[in-house]
């Protein structure tokens, strides 16, 4: 196996320091270009990083993309990627991926790396209400495109699901199913997790319900996160026939929580995810779930980007803001409002004493 170079032997050298060497790394415009271009040289001679790095210097022409997810444990996550890298390594590019398992300053860390290794263009599905990584990503100037998650950045071309309309349809069927108290398990306040939200408020506005704030509850996108928030909802002896939980995995927790308690679905709550992740059909759980295409939604990200990257005068101007439609997928975990259902707070207060 070939020995990594490190940047004590390229700045050995070049007869220059370790510093010196980290600038041009870093395309930091603080060296001369008279010992840039030295150290361009010795890079690519010493076979730093295999030439990469000191080749997409040299040129300027960087075939490297960096692609910043909030979590793996999502299927949905893993399938956009694979769409992803894919579609890069068809039009010769190579994928950076990191994962920032939803923590800001995880996010802005792992962004800042990506930005010094003099990526091309950057995708990212944020998950920082303050959009602190992509406010440095549009500072520096790289090509960038949000995926999944927005944050309101302008500058940026958007491509997302339709998060508020999706929730609407998917508590107004509970509605419609007779269902008056509906619990929210939320997800994280990013565009994807308020905008299902106010979907969520709006069908219940729309059907003269009132919104009740002990039936909104956080789960952070997980199925743990699920479970604990309806155990919490249960414990607080709150009254509900059905959930709306922003995620599928927050809603196979919530499933979770309640077989603990000795509740069924749907005969006592009837359960309805977002995500409609691949699982989801499956005859152990048969969720009723919120349907959209991030494949293609992830394919039409990447797609963007290498135009950002390759053909930027043809694309200057207005930015590209999609919203994938949404479908809500009827499955088991729904039904008709039932004398049970109405007394689940009841059956809850048994089963724990």
């Amino acid at each position: 196996m070939r020995r990594k170079v490190t940047l004590s032997e390229v700045a050995a050298s070049a007869g220059v320091s370790v510093q010196t060497v980290s600038n041009v790394v870093n395309n930091k415009p603080v060296v001369s270009e008279e010992t840039r271009q030295l150290v361009l040289t010795h890079l690519s001679e010493c076979g730093y990083r295999g030439n990469a790095v000191a080749r997409s210097l040299k040129t300027n022409k960087s075939r490297l993309i960096g692609l910043v997810v909030p979590s793996m444990t999502n299927s949905m996550y893993a399938e956009v990627a694979e769409t992803i890298v894919h579609e890069a390594e068809r039009c010769g590019y190579t994928v950076m991926m990191a994962v920032t398992m939803r923590d800001a300053k995880t996010e802005l860390e792992l962004v800042n790396t990506i930005v010094d290794h003099n990526v091309a263009g950057i995708l990212m599905s944020s998950s920082d209400p303050e959009a602190q990584a992509s406010k440095m990503v549009l500072n520096v100037g790289v090509p960038y495109v949000e995926l999944l998650n927005r944050t309101g950045e302008a500058g940026c071309d958007v491509f997302e699901a339709d998060n508020r309309r999706g929730a609407r349809d998917a508590v107004a069927h509970l509605i419609e199913l007779g269902h008056r108290h509906i619990a929210h398990i939320c997800g994280l306040p990013n565009s994807t997790g308020t905008g299902r939200r106010e979907g969520y408020e709006q069908a219940l506005s729309d059907a003269g319900l009132s919104v009740d704030p002990e039936l909104l509850i956080g789960g952070r996108y997980t199925r743990q996160g699920g479970r604990e928030a309806c155990e919490a909802l249960l414990l607080a002896e709150q009254t509900f026939s059905a959930v709306f939980c922003a995620s599928d995995l927050m809603a196979y927790g919530a499933m979770e929580a309640l077989a603990n308690h000795g509740l069924k679905v749907p005969e006592d709550i009837s359960i309805v995810g977002f995500d409609d992740m691949s699982m989801s059909s499956l005859p152990g759980i048969n969720l009723s779930s919120v349907s959209f295409d991030p494949v293609k939604t992830g394919q039409r990200a990447i797609d963007q980007l290498i135009r950002r990257i390759e053909k930027p005068a043809s694309v200057t101007g207005a930015e590209v803001h999609e919203i994938a439609a949404c479908t809500l997928v009827k499955r088991g975990t729904t039904a008709p409002v039932s004398a049970s259902a109405r007394q689940v707070d009841k059956k809850a207060r048994h089963v724990r004493s």
